[in-house]
């Protein structure tokens, strides 16, 4: 395979940090990689107020745009599948493939909150914003057995990333997104599901790989592989071909 360019996005909570195992493991295999920070996340928290999935798709386009990046594979983990989904309709000529990472895959018309949550989860997390200002946090036990079920307590890859988690807002949650766009593209797509993932469970994903229309490719990890088996999903990734 020759070298590529990986631009990554980011799931609920996290921030561009969610990437910096796997990231220098694609860069010693040769390719370019530019981890995305959504706004209202990581280093860009105090942004908050501006999250929706339209802000969060277009942070994605710019930053392809300020890299120079010209055909990217663009991976999007968890919530940044719906995240990926948007940003191919805003820089469609950028992209070369994507790939939903234990991702959320929307259909039209559909929200993260009417989509992925059932109705017991979705006002738990209704309820939460609530009580949070209109953001998310869940308990570091909860994140631990959600995200991180395949790392063991005091693991300092689970101590990093729990430690770095910020409040999610509500607002991307809740919208309706159209996607008609998005679902008149050609561009090459791989779902990559995480056998043990408590978050995207098999059942789920195979349901997004289906309405991607493509087998999902699976992994033996929880939700968040980039943490837990970086090396193994370097070497995923490493396989998806060239568009």
């Amino acid at each position: 395979m020759r070298p590529r360019e990986f631009v990554l996005v980011h799931g609920m909570s996290h921030g561009a940090w969610a990437w910096e195992l796997l990231t220098p493991l694609l860069e010693r295999r040769g390719h370019r990689v530019v981890a995305v920070e959504l706004p209202g996340h990581g280093r860009r928290a105090h942004e908050r107020g501006r999250a929706s999935i339209d802000a969060y798709g277009e942070a994605v386009a710019d930053a392809m745009a300020r890299g120079g990046v010209t055909s990217a594979v663009l991976v999007g983990h968890s919530m940044g599948g719906v995240v990926i989904q948007r940003a191919a309709e805003l820089a469609t000529d950028r992209i070369g493939h994507l790939v939903f990472l234990a991702a959320v895959v929307l259909p039209r018309g559909g929200s993260l909150l009417g989509t992925h949550l059932p109705t017991a989860s979705r006002e738990l997390f209704r309820g939460l914003a609530a009580s949070g200002g209109g953001v998310v946090q869940y308990s570091a036990a909860m994140e631990h057995a959600r995200w991180y079920g395949d790392l063991a307590p005091g693991d300092p890859r689970l101590v990093a990333a729990l430690t770095r988690i910020t409040p999610q807002p509500l607002r991307p949650w809740s919208e309706r997104l159209d996607l008609s766009r998005f679902w008149a593209l050609d561009l090459p797509r791989t779902y990559i599901r995480c056998l043990r993932d408590a978050a995207v469970t098999a059942a789920l994903g195979a349901a997004n790989a289906r309405r991607l229309g493509v087998v999902p490719v699976d992994m033996d990890t929880a939700h968040c592989p980039m943490v837990s088996a970086p090396d193994a999903l370097a070497a995923r990734l490493d396989k998806i071909p060239n568009r």
